[in-house]
């Protein structure tokens, strides 16, 4: 975009076709529940305008926008219809299901995932998460049952974040078991099947908080890890190494072109093998939205390498969030979702200057430039990729850990050098079938489990931090003008940070004082003197 002859940021049509995919998702999940009618609205808007954009000769190239809001709204209304004709507000009674995971048992307490819900001869698409008291076992994942108790949809509010993160899993309700009964032996799917191997074979022959660390970190499942542990490891700033994502799905394509290299493979044949292995372990992560935008961006970025084309980060980020949104579009309320491209935008926008800025300082001040160039290359990665996380974290859970840049500094590579091993033991196990190899992991995740607890009990490391939405939005704005992609001077960045801010203090300020005035136990007046206060 050009202003006066000056470019203001580079013109890329695969971020304003995401962008605007995303506001059509938007628009539609700000619609749900309204009258059939007013949908009509939106859609005659979106094609007037179409008409208009494409009636002019220079405005024609950006038609695919009003296109894109378009496939976006029809997509994220679909999918809250498939979602509504598919599941059941409330059940008592007797159905049938298959047991789609492994049974986690604290004494009679158990929870567990089930799938194929059959409800008075109807089957319902989506799974449902089981949790019950249960005196005796006598089923295993694979096994059809028969669930006494209540079966309720997981629920649907507008922009619901817990309702995006279950549909996200394929879970469209929650049932509460007051008994189970077996009905007849099953066998598990393929991936399914591969899956529940690897957890039995860590279970058997590991500790169950091995097993558990492992499965997380290979699969992307923290279902079996305890509550006071996955807290530590939030603490400790390294829960993303707990969800498959691009560090993972990287670290995993590295090693195989590694592989690849030393046997001497074509460039483009390697890159098919990458691709094709990277989504398979997609697959056996359950497809997660981390795991996946990583499966893309990889293999956007190993097509350019091998073939030769020039690379562009922030268009193949948008390209993965596409493809995601495509067929995922709620996944845009996930919190997953939304904190694994806030990472790796930050660190395509900001990683560069800040290490651009820290290695003069090294210049100048280390004796050691190798030691500090380590230093300021983590530094700069960790930093940036917290930029536009922390609002999303302080957000969705009301703190933020203190420590990442020492645990990504000194913990981080040690965690993803065991990933490593941690993939080959247990491809061997699987392979031979014998799960000895992965018994040496109770020892390797020593320093990890003691790095953890030690941050966990410190008490600065999480500090509460409260973030509202329109704060969200005024710090996403600053961020992205202060941004690299951005081409304007430091003084107009300062002068444009100053601007959002104030903008962003003003619409803060009207919403709680409508918020205030719309509560009927707040008197107007209290509401207008605490504001002006």
């Amino acid at each position: 975009m050009e202003i006066k002859g000056r470019r203001i940021f580079n013109y890329r049509p695969m971020v304003f076709f995401a962008l605007s995919l995303v506001s059509g998702i938007l628009v539609a999940e700000s619609m749900y529940g309204a009258s059939v009618w007013f949908y009509l609205i939106p859609l005659f808007l979106f094609i007037l305008c179409f008409a208009l954009v494409f009636a002019f000769k220079k405005s024609r190239k950006f038609a695919y926008i009003p296109i894109a809001i378009l496939v976006g709204f029809v997509a994220m209304t679909s999918s809250n219809v498939a979602f509504n004709a598919n599941t059941v507000q409330y059940f008592k009674g007797d159905f049938t299901c298959t047991v789609a995971s492994d049974i986690v048992a604290d004494g009679t307490y158990c929870k567990f995932y089930v799938k194929n819900i059959s409800v008075d001869g109807k089957t319902y698409k989506y799974d449902g998460y089981v949790t019950g008291y249960i005196d005796e076992i006598d089923f295993n994942a694979g096994d059809t049952v028969k669930i006494n108790g209540t079966l309720k949809s997981v629920g649907h509010e507008r922009f619901d974040t817990f309702f995006a993160s279950n549909l996200s899993k394929g879970v469209g309700f929650k049932i509460y078991a007051d008994s189970v009964t077996f009905v007849g032996d099953g066998k598990l799917g393929f991936i399914d099947g591969i899956r529940h191997k690897i957890k039995k074979i860590l279970y058997e022959y590991t500790d169950d908080y091995t097993a558990s660390i492992t499965q997380a970190l290979v699969l992307g499942d923290k279902f079996g890890i305890d509550s006071d542990l996955y807290s530590d490891v939030k603490a400790s700033g390294l829960a993303h190494v707990l969800a498959v994502s691009g560090l993972h799905v990287s670290t995993l394509a590295t090693a195989l072109y590694f592989v690849l290299k030393k046997l001497k493979v074509n460039p483009k044949v390697g890159f098919c093998v990458v691709v094709v292995l990277t989504f398979f372990y997609s697959m056996l992560c359950s497809f997660t939205a981390s795991s996946l935008r990583a499966v893309v961006m990889s293999g956007v970025f190993t097509f350019a390498s091998s073939f030769g084309q020039k690379k562009d980060d922030l268009s193949a980020t948008a390209f993965a969030a596409i493809l995601i949104l495509l067929f995922r579009p709620y996944a845009i309320m996930d919190v997953g979702f939304l904190l694994s491209f806030g990472a790796v935008i930050g660190i395509f926008a900001f990683a560069r200057p800040i290490e651009k800025a820290g290695m003069k300082v090294v210049d100048k001040v280390s004796p050691k430039r190798h030691i500090g160039k380590r230093f300021v290359s983590v530094f700069a990665v960790s930093t940036s990729a917290n930029i536009l996380t922390y609002p999303l974290v302080a957000y969705f859970f009301g703190e933020v850990p203190t420590l990442f840049l020492l645990s990504n500094f000194f913990v981080l590579p040690y965690v993803m050098a065991i990933y490593v091993v941690m993939l080959v033991l247990c491809l061997l196990s699987l392979i031979t079938t014998w799960g000895g190899f992965v018994w040496i992991l109770k020892f390797l995740l020593i320093p990890f489990r003691l790095y953890v607890g030690a941050v966990g009990s410190l008490n600065f490391s999480t500090i509460p931090v409260a973030m509202g939405v329109v704060g969200i939005l005024t710090y996403t704005a600053i961020a992205v003008v202060s941004s690299r992609y951005v081409f304007i001077t430091r003084v107009q960045k300062c002068r444009c940070a100053l601007i959002i801010a104030s903008a962003g203090l003003v619409i803060g300020t009207v919403a709680q004082l409508i918020a205030y005035l719309t509560c009927d136990f707040v008197p107007a007046e209290s509401a207008i003197s605490l504001i002006l206060s």
